[in-house]
């Protein structure tokens, strides 16, 4: 008999739970700050922040691109919003100190930088800022007139660095500071600043971004304007060895700048490693599990970022390369350790060399340089190793 009892009372206990989560959904239909309120908390549980750049820069495009693919307003949906920021540094700064931002588009350089510019405030700082994975990497591009043609012509004169504590202003002045050449920067907007390049006011205009970059679509081959070439094998052994300790060898071609190189050419360059970086937020907290996710959605869809509509650079995400100095962020770490096996092959000293005499071959043929001594073959070969480790990680 008391097992009868005891199975009415649970019966009676659903149905009264019942009536009274009915009685509930009810009342927040019919309670217009209830209804407010369980959407505001609905919208805040799916929705994710991306700081990025400009709305030109390659790095809003990649958080738009993510936008497109992954925006998912359903039930358990993903919404995400790329915000216009001032680029890498500030975006560091906007993960750490201002409320709603959960993830930035940044050099990788800049961990290092702030823990060197302030141990204190800093000194922590790869433990609160993780990174998802290595996006792109971003070449420096130096726009000038004809009658420039090196780095040594700018000296004393006017070039435009962009935003202050933005990736091109760390690396403008990083590169010229390696050169051991003073110029006066100048802050503009690139638009302002291709401006005041066609009236005479300024010399150069700097600008560290992933290639192709719209901000060039502007030009016009009647603006006699040139992309200046940063070759390393033109340098003292002292000033590559200080840019190749920060960047890797790079080049800008005609197929990216038809406006701007000629048919066939290209010009060398460095670049800088640009990853998407995230606040890390204690595990299973609210902002925790949404950017678990966001990972889990970007990672499980990167073949759908490889489509001609989205940026070209996507072709080139290797979402298990690792970036030095930094921590990743436990889920995606988690989600490598489940998805992507790693193997070491034991002929990859083979393939670096073939590699690297493939690279020599077209490098000679597109710069119309002649042969390398062997000392500029193994200073280049360095590099091109620097390099390579970072597309094989």
């Amino acid at each position: 008999m008391s097992s009868v009892r005891a199975a009415l009372l649970g019966a009676s206990l659903c149905l009264c739970q019942f009536a009274m989560g009915g009685a509930v959904a009810a009342q927040t239909a019919n309670n217009p700050q209830a209804k407010y309120q369980a959407a505001k908390e609905q919208a805040n549980a799916s929705s994710v922040t991306i700081i990025s750049s400009s709305v030109s820069s390659t790095y809003t495009r990649f958080a738009q691109d993510m936008q497109n693919v992954l925006d998912d307003r359903g039930v358990d949906g993903l919404r995400v919003l790329p915000l216009l920021g001032s680029g890498g540094g500030q975006n560091i700064q906007d993960m750490l100190f201002l409320k709603g931002i959960d993830m930035g588009i940044t050099d990788a350089a800049y961990l290092q930088y702030y823990k060197d510019k302030d141990p204190v405030l800093y000194g922590s700082i790869e433990s609160r800022i993780n990174y998802i994975c290595k996006l792109l990497n971003a070449e420096f591009h130096l726009l000038t007139r004809q009658g420039i043609q090196s780095y040594e012509d700018l000296r004393g004169k006017k070039v435009n660095f962009w935003k202050r504590e933005s990736i091109t202003s760390l690396a403008a002045e990083t590169i010229f500071n390696a050169l051991g050449i003073d110029v006066e920067p100048v802050y503009l907007d690139n638009a302002a600043a291709i401006e005041k390049l066609r009236s005479g006011e300024i010399d150069g205009v700097a600008r560290m971004s992933g290639a192709p970059h719209n901000d060039y679509n502007t030009v016009k081959p009647e603006d006699g304007f040139h992309l200046l070439p940063l070759d390393t094998t033109r340098l003292s052994d002292p000033q590559t060895a200080k840019l190749t300790s920060v960047y890797l060898p790079a080049e800008l071609t005609s197929k990216q700048y038809p406006q701007l190189i000629p048919a066939g050419k290209s010009v060398p360059t460095m670049a800088t490693i640009i990853v998407l970086a995230v606040y890390n937020w204690p595990e299973k907290s609210e902002r925790y599990v949404k950017l678990e996710k966001f990972v889990q959605r970007f990672f499980d869809s990167i073949a759908d970022f490889r489509n001609p509509a989205r940026h070209p650079k996507w072709t080139s995400v290797n979402l298990a390369a690792s970036v030095s100095g930094w921590q990743r962020f436990k889920p995606a770490q988690d989600w490598l350790d489940q998805n992507v096996q790693t193997s070491q092959s034991s002929d990859d000293s083979t393939d670096l060399r073939v590699a690297f005499d493939a690279f020599m071959r077209d490098y000679a043929l597109k710069t119309s340089l002649g042969p390398r001594s062997e000392a500029d073959r193994e200073r280049m070969f360095k590099e091109f190793s620097k390099w390579w480790q970072t597309q094989r990680n």
